[in-house]
Formats: structure tokens, sequence, C-alpha cells
């Protein structure tokens, strides 16, 4: 049990660090677009443009397609063997590779129709459509070597090995980073430089991550002469491909849920004019920082962990590491969204106000953050519910919910646009997330995965009713927090201290007043508590 829990603990670190550092450099990323082309029509050609990859990325490295091939690599690697695993994953890379292949080359046919769909609001601007035309046709090329990518990350994050697929943001944002410095006034299509250099970062995060597996040995093949078991080994691998792409479609529009939303909120944000997009996209990047962080790295390490729990039939483990996603998941998320929420201004213009962006921008981008904070722990809570799904092989459930919060979504969106523009779109993306939550949190306490209060000692906190207490605790810790930042911005307000400053000393005062406060108050998830007690008598 030890090991088991050391083993989600240890990769959760892994993970978080390595997320942790790409999102600073999408930060560094997206400085450099904001202050090289501003929050306007050129930037919006180049987010519509990554909109259709990006999304693939975000499904395949972080959702759908790992959450198909994650359960049955491990059940082989568990009960048959790690041959038979690594023969599998090699067999689904080649089909995916050239089914993805075929896929490309249809995108370039109807390319017009695809980008007609996604920026239905510019259809009336001949020169704008074919400029986002030529552009989705450079990117989609992406969407094949990052997908190949996601599967390599499987090989490695069963192993342990959490960090290599982690790593893998930071080679894409290096290389738009280079790209920003090509971007020039004399090109036909300002933003084209973004455009090639992420698919040359895709390149690159192939390389990387074929170096990793034979430099670790993660798919090594072993040669046998016996023809009955290779035939056996063949039979045995179609069955499973079969089960694979079964539970594949499923589990891509469930566990994209929240990429799909926020695909729509790009396609009715294109109606509201120029800029409206690169709001909500430059709002989602802040967003998204403990999403990134938290949520992707426990969403990715829970599935490997309740995976190998599920094929080993260990239920106390299974629920052990659900337990601990989610205290963890409530601890980051909530002072998260509300320092956001109330520093919303003050991060955007520190962050993005140079260049071409102005303060125009800065006051516009701010109010579709608030909007996306309030969803901040909800976002990073379904990271942690669909696992329990699918790692039992279920990807019917998230499929039924993410049906009814797509539509919830999309209705909402409609609504609230119509009254506060960008900023409804995001609330609804928020809110629909939120009823998302309530009902997974129902269907986890209905199955047995979260125990009732007073059926288990261990579980007892993680009751419906316990999540609740355990929210409000950590909501007025956060608000402790808050009135310690505002005390400190006010002062440093009438000292007129630099911006960069003044964000540097409230966030570090804020956090210093955080970690204190629950340390003392016990709040601190233990499982995370004890891991870095114990790294810490490591390395005394």
């Amino acid at each position: 049990m030890k090991d088991k829990n050391s083993f989600f603990i240890r990769g959760f670190a892994q993970s978080a660090i390595l997320t942790f550092m790409s999102r600073i450099s999408g930060f560094i990323r997206d400085i450099f677009i904001a202050a090289f082309l501003g929050a306007g029509i050129f930037s919006d050609i180049f987010f519509i443009a990554f909109k259709l990859p990006n999304l693939f990325r975000r499904i395949t490295a972080e959702g759908a397609l790992t959450s198909a091939v994650v359960p049955i690599y491990s059940k082989l690697k568990e009960q048959k063997s790690k041959l038979l695993a690594d023969k599998f994953l090699r067999s689904l890379i080649f089909r995916l590779a050239i089914l993805l292949c075929f896929i490309v080359i249809i995108f370039q046919i109807i390319m017009p129709f695809v980008v007609y769909f996604l920026a239905p609001g510019f259809s009336n601007n001949n020169v704008i459509m074919n400029q986002i035309i030529v552009m989705t046709r450079i990117t989609i090329f992406f969407m094949p070597l990052v997908s190949i990518v996601a599967l390599l990350g499987v090989a490695t994050n069963v192993s342990g090995k959490f960090w290599a697929l982690s790593f893998t943001p930071i080679i894409l944002n290096s290389c738009l980073i280079i790209s920003c410095f090509f971007i020039s006034e004399d090109l036909i299509i300002k933003s084209l430089p973004l455009a090639i250099g992420t698919v040359l970062a895709g390149f690159f995060q192939l390389v990387f991550m074929i170096v990793i597996i034979k430099n670790f040995n993660f798919m090594e093949v072993e040669k046998i002469n016996n023809k009955k078991d290779i035939l056996k080994d063949q039979n045995e691998i179609k069955f499973y491909l079969k089960k694979t792409w079964n539970k594949f479609l499923p589990a891509a529009f469930g566990g994209g849920i929240l990429q799909i939303n926020l695909l729509v909120d790009t396609i009715l944000a294109s109606l509201l004019g120029f800029g409206s997009i690169s709001f909500l996209y430059f709002a989602d990047r802040i967003a998204q920082l403990p999403l990134g962080i938290i949520g992707i790295a426990l969403g990715s390490v829970l599935l490997t962990s309740l995976s190998k729990s599920n094929a080993s039939k260990d239920k106390k483990s299974f629920s052990n590491d659900l337990i601990t996603s989610f205290t963890i998941g409530l601890f980051f998320s909530i002072p998260t969204a509300v320092v956001f929420i109330n520093f919303s201004d003050l991060f955007i213009r520190v962050l993005f106000e140079r260049g071409e962006f102005t303060s125009l921008e800065t006051t516009q981008t701010s109010y579709a953050l608030i909007a996306y904070s309030f969803g901040i722990p909800a976002f990073i809570i379904l990271k942690s519910c669909q696992p329990a799904f699918f790692a039992e092989g279920n990807t019917k459930t998230p499929l039924y919910v993410g049906i009814i919060l797509l539509t919830l979504n999309v209705f909402l969106s409609i609504l609230f646009m119509y009254y506060w523009r960008h900023a409804g779109i995001a609330l609804a993306t928020s809110i629909s997330s939120w009823i998302g939550v309530i009902i997974y949190l129902l269907l986890l306490i209905k199955g047995g995965k979260i125990l009732k209060s007073g059926n288990n000692q261990l579980n007892r906190h993680l009751s419906f009713n316990s999540l609740v207490v355990y929210f409000f605790k950590i909501f007025m810790v956060s608000l402790i927090m808050l009135a310690i930042m505002k005390l400190f911005f006010h002062i440093l307000l009438i000292y007129q201290i630099n911006e960069i400053l003044s964000i540097s000393v409230i966030v570090f005062f804020g956090l210093l007043t955080y970690v204190l406060t629950t340390f003392i108050l016990g709040y601190i998830p233990q499982q995370l508590l004890n891991f870095y007690i114990s790294k810490f008598k490591k390395a005394k």
C-alpha cells in the first residue's frame, strides 16, 4: 500500500513540477505573442489556426487517447507480460499514424469548410478567411505528430517516468517563442512563422520521446522464434486494439468535454467581432495554469495509478488514490480562483500589456479571466472524476455526462453573450463545469467509489457532505490569504512600487499566509505532506 501511494504522489510531484515549468514557458510564449501580435485580428488568425491541432493535443496527450490506452496497456503489463504490452502499443502507434495521415489529407481538402465552422463570424471577410485557411493547413500537421508523442508517453508514464511526456510542451513553447522573432510586417500573413514553428515543435517532440524510449528501453521487443506464440500474440493484440478503438471515441467526447467547450467558446466568440477570440485565449491561458499544473498532473497520474489498482483488483488503493486526488485538487484550486478573481486586471497588465497589447485589451481580457476563474476548482475536479471511470474501462458514463455539459454550455453561452459578450461565454463554461462536478460526484457516491460517511474511517472525509465542508474550510483560509494580499497591495500602491515587484510581493506573502494557516489548522492533504516531509528527512 505504501509503495502504491508513493507511486501516485511521486508521479504527481514529477508531473506537476515539469508541467509548472511548461506553463511558465507557455506564459513567456504568450507574452511574446501578445507583444508581437497584440489582441486583435492578427492574433485571432493564429489562435483559430492553432485551435484544431491544439484540441487534438489536449485530447490525446492530456485526455481521451491516453485514457483509452493506459488501462489496457497497464493490464497487459501487469497480468500478461511487458513484451506483449509493448507489442500492443507499437501496433497501435503504427495504425494510428496511418489513420491520422489520411485524416490530414482529408482536412487539407475540406479545410475551407472546417474554417467556416471554426470562425463563422469572419465568413464575410474573404481575405481573413483565406489567411486562416492557409495557416490551419500548416498547423494541422502538428496533429499526427503530437498524437504519436502521447502514445509513446503511455510507456513512460506507466513505467513511472512522468517527467518525459510532461516536458514535451516546453519544446512546443520554445519553438513558438523563437518563431515570434521571425514575425514581420512584410509577411502577407503576419503570424505565419508561428504556424511553421508549431509543426517543427511536433517533430522535435517526437524525436525527444523516441530518444527517451530507446535510452530507458521502455519498449524493448525481444525476438520470438515460436510461430505459435507469434500467432497467439497477434490475435491477442488484435482483440485489444479493437477494444481500444471502441473505448476511444466515447472517451474523446467525455474526457475532452472541457476542451470541446473551449472550442465552442471560440466559435461563438468569432460572432462578436475581432479581438474576442484573443481575449478568451489570453484569459484561458492564465486560468489554465492551475489546471495544467494540478489538474493535468493529477489526471494523468491518477489514471495510471487507478488502472494499476483496477488491474490488480485493489479496491482500497483505488479509493485511496481518488481521495488523495480530490483533496489535493481542492487545496490548490480554491485559493488560485480567489486570487485570479480579485487581481485579474493586475495579472493581465503585468503579463501582457506591452507592445501591441494595450490597456483596452487588458480590461477586456480581465473580464474573461474573472469569469473563467469561477470555474477553476471545477475544471480540476473534473480531471480527477473522469479517470475513476476510464480506469475501469467505462467510457460511456463520461460520454453521457459530456453530452449534457456540452448542450448546457452552448445554451448558457448564447444566453450570457447577449448580456456580457465574451465574458458571458467564459462564465457559461465555468457554470457548466460546476454542474458536471456535481453530476460526477453523485455518480461516484452511488457507485461506491466514494464511500458514504461512516462506512470507512479512511474515507469518511470524502463523503459528498464532507467534501462541501472541506471546500468551505479552504475557502475561508483563502479569504484570510486574500485579506493579507489586499493589505500589501494597498501599501505598495501608496508608495507607487513597480507593478512587477508588487505582484511578486503580494503573491509571496499570500502564499506564505496560506501555507502556514493550512498547516496550523491541519488542512494540508496528509499524503502530500507526508511525501514532502519524507523527502526533507532524506535530504538531511
